[in-house]
C-alpha cells in the first residue's frame, strides 16, 4: 500500500507541476510588459450644495449662517431669489464681508466664487422695511 501511495503521490505532484508551467506564462502575460504602461482615467462628477442653517427671512437684525460646498474646479454662483419688492420697500443683507441692497427683481447674487470650495458665511439683515413678509431662497450654480 505504500507503494500505492507513493505513485499516487508523484501522479499528484506531477500534475500540480505541469499545471504550474501551464499557467505560468498566462499569469506573466496579464502584467505589463517592457515598453507598456497602463493609463487610468477617473472622473469625479460635479456636485454643489448650499445649505442655511435656518430660514433665510429679511428681518432688521435677523441673522444666520449658510455652508456653500461646490467642487466645480471653475467655481460657483450663489444667488437668492424671493419675490419682487415693492416700490417703498427695501433691504439689506451683509452676506460674509460684503452689503448687498436687495434688488427690486427679486434676483440677487450673493456670492461668485472662482475654486471649488466648502465654506460657511454668515450672514446679517439691516435697513429693512417690508410691507410684507420676505423669504429667500438660495441655489447654487457650478461655473
Amino acid at each position: 500500500m505504500t507503494k500505492l501511495k507513493s505513485a499516487k503521490r508523484r501522479t499528484l505532484l506531477a500534475l500540480a507541476a505541469g499545471l504550474t508551467a501551464m499557467l505560468a506564462p498566462q499569469v506573466a502575460s496579464a502584467g505589463p510588459t517592457a515598453g507598456y504602461s497602463y493609463r487610468l482615467k477617473a472622473t469625479v462628477p460635479v456636485s454643489c450644495w448650499v445649505r442655511p442653517s435656518s430660514t433665510v427671512m429679511a428681518e432688521t437684525g435677523r441673522t444666520g449662517s449658510v455652508v456653500e460646498a461646490c467642487n466645480s474646479p471653475g467655481g460657483f454662483t450663489v444667488s437668492a431669489q424671493y419675490r419682487p419688492l415693492g416700490t417703498s420697500e427695501k433691504a439689506r443683507i451683509i452676506y460674509g464681508d460684503r452689503a448687498l441692497d436687495l434688488a427690486k427683481t427679486g434676483m440677487l447674487e450673493l456670492r461668485r466664487s472662482n475654486m471649488a470650495t466648502i465654506r460657511t458665511v454668515d450672514y446679517r439683515f439691516d435697513e429693512v422695511e417690508l410691507d410684507e413678509p420676505l423669504i429667500l431662497a438660495l441655489t447654487i450654480q457650478p461655473i
